[in-house]
């Protein structure tokens, strides 16, 4: 018998369950493509999952999300009719109290059903697909989470009930609750994410696609709230922690962590800062994936953001020491795969890199990062135009992302490259807006409006540079900007770049 606290399910177990709760539990468009991959996965015979994903034509991510709802879907049917066994009685005393807000777990969510705006209740398997998906989609995503299961949620679907209550009978730090709009040709969805302890809004975004076929938008949305949802909680979470400095264990320590070295605040002393506290969290559990690939990123990043390069073949080793030991544990861990990729650029092996990248994007259709990579390995391999348009859709997919100005900046550069100046002071602004505090960005977007013949606003934003790095010359930054080594990169980036150190030059950067 296959049990909810067994969670795992044998294909003959599932194959009785499919052919008992078909008709019940697979009724709309969406559940029968959930009924056939879990039918194609477990019964016909079952090919690798690879292999299934492209006979059903899903994307991998797609297909991974299919069969994780499906199987949930049935154990959560069973285990309901399991409780109509008798269970043994738990104190009226115990059911009275709720966890106290410090006793939730961290990282606990409840994502509550959306409302259904769109006056049409035969668009509410839509909206409930958005939902179960993301609750699905967030419990990978965030390592160590508590996401509250799709049919506990569900009980409070078309219930008025106060945030601080749901947080109370359910035990959970956060609330995510949202609103759907469909229209003949457009899809928007409102949600916000809200500290159930004290009622108060963390974060809130509007999502407005079009509305093409239907379930393509849902899993684009579904990709993007996960990213967003799960970021602004490592940061909630990571700032709640640093106030509590006792009691902390790996979780605790990667989450800290993490929060310092996401978006655009990974300087040099944050970077060492993450660096400790995933070694802390090391001692704690060595073999903590989280933590082992974080000490990997943060290496990384101690090179190709320019804090190390002294030690940049020591720190690079370890960095893939790390990543081969967190591979042998979860080879395709989407973290891996992106620390594998940043790896083999910063070694300047790019096609490679890109390879990893793709990878990644096969996996997670709607992780910009990934394609924001793929962009980068492909300027520096001489293919500007290309490039131009990975960073166009790593913005189209994550336009209020908090790393965006990573791809912006490499937008920027490479329209310089191609000589549409005009449109790369654009890309550079937005990059600033996005992160002001990073220093190349201002000397890029001082080069770009230097080259639009606008000398006297370059020279103002240069000298706003020149204060944060005094000592730089056009000849460094030609070798140093997001590290890569000098000899890698393709002679047509060379010749391409000599227009971005010419606007330097007129700019104000001495030779």
């Amino acid at each position: 018998m296959l049990t909810r606290r067994e969670g795992a399910a044998t294909p003959q177990a599932l194959k009785v369950l499919l052919s008992e709760t078909a008709a019940t539990l697979f009724a709309n468009e969406r559940d029968q493509r959930i009924y056939r991959v879990l039918d194609l996965t477990y019964f016909n015979p079952a090919p690798k999952q690879e292999a299934a994903a492209d006979r059903l034509g899903l994307s991998f991510s797609t297909y991974r999300r299919y069969l994780t709802t499906g199987v949930d879907r049935l154990i959560e049917w069973l285990w309901q009719r399991e409780q109509q066994t008798p269970q043994t009685e738990v104190p009226a005393s115990d059911l009275a109290q709720p966890p106290s807000p410090s006793a939730r777990p961290h990282l606990s969510i409840v994502i509550l059903p959306f409302l259904n705006l769109s006056g049409d209740a035969s668009a509410d398997y839509i909206v409930d697909g958005i939902v179960d998906s993301l609750i699905t989609d967030l419990s990978t995503w965030l390592t160590g989470s508590f996401v509250i299961s799709r049919s506990t949620a569900f009980t409070y679907k078309g219930r008025a009930v106060p945030v601080r209550q749901v947080g109370e009978e359910l035990g959970v730090r956060y609330v995510l609750e949202g609103s759907v709009l469909l229209s003949p040709d457009r899809v928007r969805i409102n949600v916000q994410l809200i500290d159930a302890a004290t009622d108060e809004h963390l974060w809130a975004e509007r999502f407005d696609k079009e509305r093409r076929e239907i379930l393509q938008v849902q899993d684009e949305i579904v990709a993007r709230l996960t990213r967003s949802v799960g970021i602004h909680l490592i940061h909630d979470e990571g700032r709640r922690r640093s106030s509590e400095r006792s009691g902390w264990d790996a979780v605790d320590l990667a989450m800290r962590a993490r929060a310092l070295v996401t978006g655009g605040g990974a300087n040099e002393e944050r970077t060492a800062e993450a660096i400790d506290l995933f070694g802390r969290a090391l001692e704690h559990d060595p073999d903590y994936v989280d933590a082992i690939v974080g000490i990997a990123l943060a290496r990384i990043y101690q090179v190709i953001n320019l804090h190390r390069l002294d030690a940049k073949d020591v720190l690079l080793a370890e960095a893939g020491e790390m990543i081969s030991r967190a591979g042998a544990r979860v080879p395709e861990h989407q973290v891996v795969l992106k620390a594998r990729g940043l790896l083999l650029r910063a070694r300047g092996r790019f096609s490679e890199a890109i390879t990893a990248s793709e990878t990644l994007v096969a996996r997670n259709p709607a992780e910009p990062t990934a394609y924001k990579e793929i962009g980068l390995n492909k300027l520096y391999l001489g293919a500007t135009r290309e490039a131009a348009e990975w960073f166009r859709r790593a913005d189209a997919i994550a336009p209020r992302d908090p790393e965006r100005w990573t791809w912006l900046q490499g937008l920027g550069r490479a329209l310089m490259q191609l000589g549409h100046d005009a449109a790369a002071v654009d890309a550079l602004y937005r990059a600033l807006d996005n992160n002001p505090g990073y220093p190349r960005g201002k000397a890029l977007l001082a080069a770009a409006e230097a080259l639009t013949g606008d000398l006297q606003t370059a020279r103002l934003h240069f000298a706003e540079y020149a204060a944060l790095e005094p000592d730089m010359t056009v000849r460094r930054f030609a070798e140093q900007p997001w590290y890569v080594p000098p000899d890698a990169v393709s002679p047509t980036y060379r010749r391409e770049s000599e227009r971005v150190l010419d606007g330097l030059r007129r700019a104000g950067m001495p030779d």
